[in-house]
């Protein structure tokens, strides 16, 4: 049996790609606030997160950004990502809004918005996107596979992240990564035996981005796997920060 290390803190730095913040509707969790997520990642050893409204996801994207910067206030090392519904939401003002707060990425929920990822719906949004450099979120469970890879591969220039991959996705998003190169990979929910070499030697270690889930999942489990899977030193960097870093700032 192999030993486990109780207290583990991890060996390079790290920047959460996958933290929700705020009450969800549905049941109790058990961070609401930027000071617990703060704390909880002083614990762990993680120095950054980007974060987005958990009541945006579930009810209204512009209310739920609000509320989102009214927690980060007067806050460090929590990152704002806004929410938007392209169907419903107007585009003019939502750009206003992300460039008054700098907001550096955006979320998309196809299913629970009640729309298709089609570019008769996200066009204009997907023009913008590619032309401001803005990466684009997209949970896994949220979409039809098939809508998504042709729409996206009509946009080139739009960097995606799959959110919350699981093993049972593997079939169509190996697939995916292989035919699309702007498309990276969040492995939050990726847990499998050998998942993570595996995903490297698909996707490259350039694609792959380090998320937690929090508060759903544990900060710690998925980094305490990452660490002890056998990635070198500079991949372990990529994926932990590196990656996310070049997306959000460095195009």
């Amino acid at each position: 049996m192999g030993q486990i290390d109780l207290n583990f803190m991890p060996s390079v730095p790290v920047f959460d790609a996958n933290v929700a913040l705020g009450r969800r509707h549905d049941r109790p969790v058990t961070s609401e606030t930027a000071a617990q997520a703060l704390a909880e990642m002083a614990r762990v050893g993680i120095d950054r997160a980007v974060v987005y409204s958990a009541h945006g996801a579930a009810f209204d994207a512009r209310d739920g950004n609000d509320y989102l910067l009214d927690l980060l206030k007067d806050t460090s090392g929590l990152v704002p990502q806004f929410i938007c519904n392209p169907a419903v939401d107007d585009l003019d003002r939502f750009v206003l809004e992300t460039d008054k707060h700098q907001v550096k990425s955006v979320r998309m929920l196809p299913d629970m918005g009640g729309y298709p990822f089609r570019g008769w719906i996200l066009g204009e949004w997907l023009e913008w996107l590619a032309s401001e450099g803005m990466p684009l979120w997209l949970p896994a469970s949220e979409f039809e596979p098939g809508e998504v890879h042709d729409t996206l591969r009509a946009h080139p220039k739009v960097d995606v992240v799959l959110s919350e991959v699981q093993y049972a996705d593997v079939p169509w998003v190996f697939p995916m990564v292989k035919s699309l190169t702007n498309v990276h990979v969040e492995i939050s929910r990726f847990v499998t035996p050998d998942g993570i070499p595996k995903l490297l030697k698909i996707v490259g270690p350039e694609r792959v981005l380090f998320g937690s889930r929090f508060p759903d999942s544990s900060m710690a489990a998925q980094l305490y796997s990452l660490e002890r899977s056998g990635v070198g030193d500079g991949v372990l960097k990529a994926i932990c920060a590196g990656n996310l870093e070049r997306i959000l700032y460095q195009r």
